[in-house]
């Protein structure tokens, strides 16, 4: 390999990098976390969203809108 920051670091080198793997029960149980985070995040802007309606409403009716 030539040029670069790091010449010694090629794709054979990669091909031997192991990366640890969870269990797949594991692996489904993050999965699973995940989905339910998600859904509290997409409540949470739905909530955000429903609020900052009823907020614009208020300064309508204070400005006569």
């Amino acid at each position: 390999m030539t040029g670069g920051g790091q010449p010694q670091f090629n794709g054979n080198a990669i091909i031997k990098i192991k990366l640890p793997v969870p269990p797949i029960e594991v692996q489904y149980q993050i999965v699973a976390r995940i989905g339910q985070e998600q859904a509290l995040v997409n409540a949470s802007k739905q909530l955000i969203e429903m609020y900052e309606r009823r907020i614009k409403e208020r300064i309508g009716k204070v400005w006569g809108e």
